[in-house]
């Protein structure tokens, strides 16, 4: 295995490393996956060739770290230790994805360790309290690696100055079809498949999920089933949001995903996965827009959104200062 960089215009680098049948690309733009192919077949979704052109106008966030807080915080506003922190509202009245200066839109800072068998990407910058207005700052690491057996591990390091929210992850999407056409024919599968719900504007409602074990009666489901399902609470849901963007609780902290071609397989510490099934493309007036709706899926492990205002100070995001975060997230691909 080996890495090289390759260097485009507007401070753009790509790091690539070539595995034989697979490779794998990130950028130091948001500490973000670029490309993953198995032969040539590119299982997740972005641009390569015009990475510098294409990324900094997509609002999709293909393949970035994303913080310090994944998904909606509601009405932009969360109290911790009394009090109330105002928050730049970017998704309607809400906080999207750590606010409009989150770092999935930040050029990182990065060194490249090529150790046996496997080669790591250390990404690291500082978030500041002044640019999106959670108490203290965080020093953050976020080490990409990828290894012989064609898995790849991302890894958070994280140490606060003050009391805070820390919700971090990647918002990669896969696809698995050689064709890239619509993820519908993919199926997820684990030993526990339970959907929180949604009420207006994407946010959870309660605590209580759905569970789609019980559901389908089954620990493997197609998408299209679920999109197609006549049980009334997810025939609701699909059509309301037209499609997933759920968080989920999983069995043994491990997830499935496979079509006749590939499977993959993620394993996470963190206790819940985002799967959103890419439900809106139309958000992006670019010719380099050429996807849509079900065109891709997220595994985006973390925190329930919104934790810190359903949980109060029970919220798993909270992070002490000074105390050290770490979190670990890896997804293999293997072929059929």
């Amino acid at each position: 295995m080996f890495a090289k960089v390759e260097s485009q215009s507007n401070g753009i680098d790509l790091i690539k490393i070539d595995n034989e049948e697979t490779k794998i690309v990130f950028t130091n733009y948001g500490a973000r996956i670029v490309s993953w192919k198995y032969d040539d077949n590119n299982i997740v979704l972005g641009n390569v060739v015009e990475a510098d052109e294409f990324y900094e106008d997509n609002p999709y966030n293909f393949g970035a770290t994303i913080g310090r807080y994944g998904g909606r915080i509601a009405n932009a506003t969360f109290e911790l230790d009394g009090k109330t922190y105002v928050l730049d509202a970017n998704n309607g009245g809400h906080n999207l994805h750590g606010g409009p200066k989150g770092i999935d839109r930040r050029f990182f800072e990065y060194k490249i360790e090529e150790q046996v068998g496997q080669v790591k990407v250390i990404f690291s910058t500082t978030i500041k309290s002044e640019d999106d207005y959670f108490p203290g700052d965080i020093d953050l690491e976020v080490i990409h690696t990828y290894d012989v057996d064609h898995k790849w591990t991302i890894e958070y390091k994280a140490v606060a100055t003050e009391k805070t929210l820390f919700n971090p992850m990647n918002h990669v999407y896969f696809n698995l079809n050689r064709d890239n056409n619509v993820i519908d024919n993919h199926s997820i599968s684990s030993s526990k498949l339970d959907m929180y719900l949604l009420g207006d504007d994407n946010i959870v409602k309660d605590m209580k999920p759905l569970n789609l074990v019980e559901v389908f009666n089954a620990e493997s489901v197609q998408f299209k089933d679920i999109f197609n399902s006549e049980s009334p609470v997810l025939k609701q849901q699909m059509t309301q949001f037209g499609g997933i963007d759920h968080p989920f609780d999983i069995g043994g902290q491990e997830m499935t995903v496979e079509n006749k071609h590939f499977v993959l397989k993620v394993y996470t510490d963190m206790p819940n996965i985002v799967i959103y099934t890419f439900n809106d493309t139309a958000g992006w007036e670019s010719d380099f827009n050429i996807y849509k709706a079900h065109s891709g899926f997220t595994l985006e492990t973390q925190y329930l959104p919104n934790d810190i205002n359903l949980l109060g100070n029970d919220a798993p995001s909270i992070l002490e200062a000074n105390q050290p975060f770490y979190s670990k997230t890896s997804y293999k691909i293997s072929e059929k």
